[in-house]
């Protein structure tokens, strides 16, 4: 896994990353901060508006997003979405601190993550231009590593710097919005990084040259329509290649548990049990180390596990941690749940990102990465809302046993459906 580094531009490229994501999680803890602020009742109102804002630029975007993505250069795309997302996290702090109302925030939040569309987009669909195709599941463990880490680091940073009073009397500002300054000199340096590194795109065919940069006027001409069959086309692929139809059926049980996580643990650590947001990071490093750990495992044994029933496997091991959440009474234990989760979210992200760069093809892969951000966020929100709504009329860990519960059969269904005939098994050439 590490002999991918030797490649010098794609090591630019993971280093890069870690930087973004670095930032991209001190990001996360401080808006995490600035809900704090009000009381504990509003928490999951405004967590669940706050996912609409982070997924609504999916959501209307998202399709549209992929196919111009697939037209565009990869790397300038990220580059300027880098330097796009440094405006707006230097912009959230101003809009609070000048208004005192979440509003304006949500507004520029919303742009943030529009450009974060764009940007993930292109990151992900320009991996294997920088390695070779034997090497795709060790680049995306490497990826996922190293992003674990800086995952780690800025959970971390984020809840020690959000809640550190010393900046009022040092700076006279809060704690989250020193996190939103660092974040956007992280969003620069990155910019930089991947202004530097140096990426061989292939041409269009000749038969295709609309998906040029220049093609961008004739979807303008030709509006919805050439955006629908574009993404008829990368649909159809779907259900005729089963790698990339399994990859997007899992995206069903991310969204379950990442809404239950998001829109019930952080207000049961941050106000119930009063550990503060400083809480919420410190257990959120806690999962990055298991997101760590996983990330590494697969790298060095991925190739020799059936990758459907790896995943399945690690969907009902979070099902478990689901279940037995609410019953945990102390702080080292709460560490060994939300531990094996992140152990076990990694291979899902990793199998997913792995039979996409395998089975997409090139002038699609955008588009296939756009489609199933679209359908994660999409449902997200929904998921958010309703469990953010259900938490107003039902028990807390009520909720938790029950999708527990509901993730574990369906992962079980999964097995039967997928898993028990031939699987593909996970190597350096076959992913």
């Amino acid at each position: 896994m590490w002999g991918t580094l030797k490649n010098k531009d794609f090591s630019i490229f993971v280093y890069s990353q870690t930087v973004s994501q670095f930032g991209d999680k001190l990001d996360y803890i401080a808006l995490i901060g600035i809900i704090g602020l009000y009381p504990e009742a509003r928490s999951p109102f405004l967590l669940s508006l706050l996912a609409i804002f982070m997924g609504a630029p999916v959501i209307i975007f998202g399709p549209i997003a992929g196919v111009l993505v697939d037209r565009w250069h990869k790397k300038k795309v990220m580059v300027v979405c880098d330097a796009l997302r440094m405006l707006c996290a230097f912009l959230i702090p101003v809009a609070y601190l000048t208004t005192h109302n979440l509003y304006p925030v949500f507004f520029v939040v919303f742009f943030m993550f529009l450009f974060t569309l764009f940007f993930n987009a292109a990151r992900s669909a320009i991996i294997p231009n920088l390695v070779t195709k034997k090497y795709i599941l060790k680049a995306n463990s490497m990826i996922n590593f190293v992003g674990r880490g800086a995952t780690f680091l800025g959970m971390l940073a984020g809840g020690l710097i959000v809640d550190w009073q010393l900046w009022y009397k040092v700076a006279g500002v809060a704690g989250w919005t020193v996190a939103f300054i660092l974040d956007g000199i992280t969003f620069g340096v990155s910019a930089v990084m991947l202004y530097l590194m140096k990426v061989k795109l292939p041409e269009p065919p000749k038969h295709e040259k609309h998906l040029e940069a220049r093609g961008f006027l004739i979807l303008m001409r030709s509006g919805l329509t050439r955006v629908w069959r574009e993404l008829k086309h990368a649909v159809k692929d779907i259900f005729r290649e089963k790698n990339l139809g399994f990859a997007m059926a899992t995206i069903l049980l991310m969204i379950i548990v990442g809404s239950i996580v998001y829109v019930l643990v952080i207000p049961t650590v941050q106000k119930e049990l009063n550990w503060g947001t400083q809480g919420v990071g410190l257990l959120a490093a806690v999962g990055a180390i298991g997101l760590l750990a996983g990330a590494y495992l697969v790298g060095l044994f991925g190739h020799h596990i059936e990758l459907k029933k790896l995943l399945i496997i690690c969907f009902i091991i979070l099902s478990g941690a689901l279940v037995v959440f609410p019953f945990v009474q102390n702080r080292f234990l709460f560490g060994v749940v939300i531990f094996l989760g992140g152990l076990a979210i990694s291979p899902v992200f990793i199998g997913q990102d792995s039979l996409i760069h395998h089975y997409a093809d090139e002038f699609v892969r955008g588009r296939m990465f756009s489609i199933r951000d679209w359908i994660f966020n999409g449902l997200f929100v929904l998921g958010a809302l309703l469990i953010g709504s259900l938490a107003t009329f039902a028990k807390k860990d009520t909720l938790f046993v029950i999708f527990g519960i509901l993730v574990a059969v369906l992962a079980i269904l999964g097995w039967f459906i997928f898993a028990r005939g031939k699987g593909t098994a996970v190597s350096q050439d076959n992913a």
